[in-house]
């Protein structure tokens, strides 16, 4: 079947989220980051899961950042005295470590998928996502893993206690049971019309703009649909101009972002455009994907859009555990 690994490591995703709740990871990287400057450095979906935890520790009031280390040359005065959080699934991508090399961090802490890796080794703190090989192209466990982790560390340094270890337990029951029932043929469903759109837009507002990002690249990588993701109230700003009825939007969204997002979502509906939400409802606008605690909803917007970018490769017959023009280290 296409795409067989893609969804096998979909449906992997809680029982990794249940190990780092038995573990004290989250604890290891608040400790090694503290209160100090931190960048982020990573490429890809490592990047945007940076720019998701450089927004949780900027909303509780640290300074932080997230750098694409393929553009580390050009942006990097601003970061020497860093500390820096490398982000890299198999631990050997040569813009990581070519960005650390520019960096000459103070502090280097690395967060991999690959314990044994050359940026595990250079690393003064590395902390293991565990999450088990990921042998199709698209990153889905490592990303989750590494988002539980950041956003879990970013509630310990500022003393919150609303993500925790049986918080986190929860989440993966509930994407669990999804994976399981009604609302993952659903998804199968959806896909199978956004499959069909000349273009797909997904926005968001908060944590769900570097998801946005994530999605729309899962979406490109795993059925070759042209995808972008947008800050929602952005998009609104010229981007909402290519919204016709050969178009897509998916809107990603909970309470603290609903007025924001709502609104390219409701003007949406005079372009034709066909239109999804992923997290909260949205009046009569179809929604997808569990329905989650607060804490780590995050987890469940990400296995959604993985999901779709998984069904929406089949409905165009692509494989997406191997998508053109793409490689994957294999551990």
């Amino acid at each position: 079947m296409l795409g067989a690994r893609f969804e096998a490591e979909i449906r992997e995703q809680p029982e990794v989220w249940r190990r780092l709740a038995a573990s004290a990871k989250a604890d290891e990287l608040a400790r090694a980051i503290g209160t100090r400057q931190v960048c982020f450095v990573g490429s890809g979906s490592s990047l945007f899961a940076g720019q998701l935890g450089a927004l949780a520790l900027r909303r509780r009031g640290i300074w932080a950042s997230a750098l694409a280390a393929t553009e580390t040359r050009f942006d990097r005065e601003a970061y020497r005295e860093a500390c820096v959080v490398a982000l890299s699934q198999s631990g050997r991508s040569g813009d990581v470590l070519a960005a650390l090399d520019l960096l000459a961090p103070r502090k280097t802490i690395a967060i991999t998928n690959a314990p044994d890796s050359p940026l595990a080794a250079r690393a003064d703190r590395s902390i293991a996502l565990d999450a088990g090989p990921e042998r199709a192209v698209p990153a889905t466990k490592s990303v989750t893993a590494t988002v539980a982790i950041l956003l879990w560390a970013a509630a310990l340094i500022a003393g919150h206690r609303n993500r925790t270890a049986a918080t986190l337990r929860e989440t993966a029951d509930d994407v669990e049971r999804w994976l399981g029932g009604e609302g993952w043929q659903e998804a199968s469903a959806a896909a199978l019309r956004i499959a069909y759109r000349r273009a797909v837009a997904i926005v968001g507002a908060g944590y769900s703009v570097p998801i946005a990002f994530e999605l729309a690249l899962k979406m490109k990588e795993a059925s070759y649909v042209h995808a972008e993701g947008f800050a929602a109230g952005e998009f609104r700003h010229g981007s909402s101009a290519m919204l016709d009825s050969s178009c897509a939007l998916i809107g990603i969204l909970d309470e603290s972002s609903r007025e924001i997002v709502a609104r390219p979502m409701l003007e949406a509906e005079r372009a034709g455009a066909l239109r999804y939400v992923v997290g909260a409802p949205l009046g009569e606008i179809p929604r997808l994907g569990p329905s989650t605690g607060e804490a780590f909803n995050t987890l469940g917007w990400l296995v959604t859009g993985q999901s779709l970018a998984l069904f929406a490769g089949r409905a165009a017959h692509v494989d997406g555990d191997a998508p053109r023009g793409l490689s994957k280290f294999l551990a």
